[in-house]
C-alpha cells in the first residue's frame, strides 16, 4: 500500500480504488452464495427477520442493519472475512428467493446480478461494504508496517465512516422506496 507523502485527497483516492476492488470481490462472493440457496426453513426465518426491519421505519431498519454489518467490517484483520460471510449468506438468501419463485438454477447468478445493478441500491450497499473492507485492510496493514501511518489512517477513519454511512443511507432510501412500490403493486387479500 502506498501512503507516504499523500494528502487527505490522495489517501481518499487510494482508498476509493481499494473500495472498488473490495466491492467487486464481495459481489463475486454474493454471486457464489446465490448458487448455494438456503434451505426452506432457514430462508423463511431470514425473510421474517427482514420483514421485522421495517418496524422502526423501513429506511432506518435497512440502514441500521447494513451499517452494523459495515461497522463490523471495519474491525482490523477480521472485517473483510465478516463482510464476506455476511454477503455470502445474503447471496444464499437471494438464491432461496429465486428457487422459491421457481427460477431455474442457471438463472440465479443473472437474477442476483440484476438485483444489484438495476436497482441501484445494491451498488451503493456494495460501495459501503467495500469501503469498510478497504479501511479495515488499510488499518491492518499500517498496524503491522508503520505506527506513524497507522495514526494518520486512524485520523481518516471518521471520514471513511461518514462515506460508508452516506453510501448505505442512500442505498436504504432507494431500497425502501423499491419495496414500497412493489408492495403497492401486489394484490391485496381477496374480500
Amino acid at each position: 500500500m502506498r501512503g507516504r507523502g499523500l494528502g487527505r485527497a490522495g489517501i481518499l483516492l487510494e482508498r476509493l480504488k481499494l473500495t472498488l476492488l473490495a466491492a467487486v470481490i464481495l459481489i463475486g462472493i454474493l454471486l457464489l452464495g446465490s448458487l448455494i440457496p438456503l434451505g426452506d426453513e432457514e430462508g423463511r426465518l431470514v425473510q421474517e427477520e427482514l420483514e421485522r426491519l421495517g418496524e422502526r421505519g423501513l429506511e432506518l431498519g435497512i440502514f441500521l442493519n447494513n451499517f452494523t454489518i459495515a461497522l463490523l467490517g471495519l474491525i482490523p484483520f477480521l472485517g473483510p472475512p465478516i463482510l464476506g460471510y455476511a454477503v455470502f449468506h445474503t447471496g444464499r438468501f437471494l438464491g432461496w428467493l429465486g428457487v422459491e419463485h421457481g427460477m431455474p438454477p442457471q438463472l440465479l447468478i443473472p437474477f442476483t446480478l440484476n438485483l444489484i445493478i438495476l436497482t441501484g441500491y445494491g451498488i451503493l450497499e456494495f460501495l459501503g461494504y467495500g469501503a469498510a473492507a478497504a479501511e479495515s485492510l488499510a488499518i491492518s496493514y499500517y498496524a503491522i508496517r508503520s505506527r506513524r501511518l497507522l495514526g494518520r489512517e486512524l485520523r481518516m477513519l471518521p471520514l471513511m465512516i461518514g462515506l460508508i454511512a452516506g453510501f448505505l443511507l442512500a442505498g436504504a432510501v432507494i431500497e425502501a422506496a423499491l419495496i414500497r412500490s412493489l408492495e403497492s403493486l401486489a394484490p391485496g387479500p381477496a374480500t
